[in-house]
């Protein structure tokens, strides 16, 4: 996520827009706000059942429930939580950027820390995150706001602990700038990460890294440039490997929008997004063929698609 003046005029919740992305080769997705607005939300997952996304402004979790059309508060204090992500027993991890640290939440319980530092200096403020078959959270560790106290930007992997152990920090890299949204593949053989800076001369785009059998990084692949533009904030998995994410925005470029990239980079879809600027998006309902979309503007959008979600467990 990044800062951005709050809009103030909102249509009732239920309307709905027909957009149709020029590189569309399919059927055009409509969005229905369902939720909000509230200040700016980030970071929804399907559970099951529902949709949870993080209030960062409120430092609330909160959940839509798309039987009812409800949307509650799930956890009512967060260290400023914005990714979330399901662990291997169902757990919700959070990154929580105000906190400096990665955490597992439950209602009405303490949260407990993953990692809060690095080589004895405090992260700088965890963004988003991705969780692997062995139950490894993946994430990003941007310096937004100037909160970062570590000289550096980076991607880690905290690796699971055994009983008794405590879990393990590993930078993976400190080349980008700003990384943000963080995917793997469905082999989990590579590693895609978007760097989320943008402005002249600056780089702005999605990339991937091959995985090592060691687990280490192999050389950067750019997959897409966005130039000057903004880039993308989160994306989600298909179950065919296509990338989903958000990026643009209403000041330059195509405009605010939803794009579907191909494992090697190349936009098969572009969908126009109704608020300028879509934070984070993920792929759920019975069938996992709706997107669930936060934005800036503090609200969440749905719309069906004729893709469906990856589930990785």
């Amino acid at each position: 996520m990044e800062p951005n003046d709050r809009a103030t005029d909102f249509e009732p919740v239920g309307r709905r827009l027909s957009l149709r992305g020029k590189n569309d080769h399919s059927m055009a997705w409509e969005f229905e706000r369902v939720a909000g607005p509230f200040r700016a939300t980030e970071g929804p997952i399907w559970t099951g059942d529902a949709v949870r996304f993080t209030e960062i402004t409120e430092h609330q979790v909160l959940e839509y429930d798309p039987e009812t059309g409800e949307t509650g508060v799930y956890i009512d204090s967060t260290a400023g939580a914005v990714g979330l992500h399901e662990g291997l027993g169902g757990e919700l991890y959070a990154c929580e950027a105000e906190g400096h640290r990665i955490a597992a939440l439950a209602p009405d319980e303490p949260a407990s820390v993953v990692v809060d530092e690095f080589e004895g200096t405090p992260l700088n403020g965890p963004n988003d995150l991705e969780i692997d078959r062995d139950g490894d959270v993946w994430f990003t560790d941007p310096d937004d706001k100037d909160r970062g106290l570590l000289g550096h930007t980076s991607v880690f992997r905290a690796e699971r602990p055994d009983p008794g152990d405590d879990w393990r920090l590993v930078q993976l890299t400190d080349e980008m700038d700003r990384p943000n949204g963080i995917l793997l593949s469905p082999d989990e053989t590579r590693l895609y990460v978007a760097e989320c800076t943008y402005g002249p001369d600056q780089e702005t785009d999605l990339r991937a890294y091959p995985i090592r059998d060691d687990g280490s990084l192999g050389p950067r692949e750019i997959l897409h440039d966005f130039g000057d533009h903004r880039g993308i904030d989160g994306m989600t998995l298909t179950a065919s490997g296509e990338i989903v994410a958000c990026a643009g925005w209403e000041k330059s470029g195509p405009g605010p929008s939803i794009y579907v990239f191909s494992p090697s980079g190349e936009v098969l879809e572009r969908h126009p997004f109704p608020e300028n600027r879509p934070t984070n998006c993920t792929l759920g309902g019975p069938d996992g063929s709706t997107l669930y979309v936060a934005d800036m503007t503090g609200c969440l959008y749905a719309a069906e698609t004729d893709r469906s979600a990856y589930v990785r467990f």
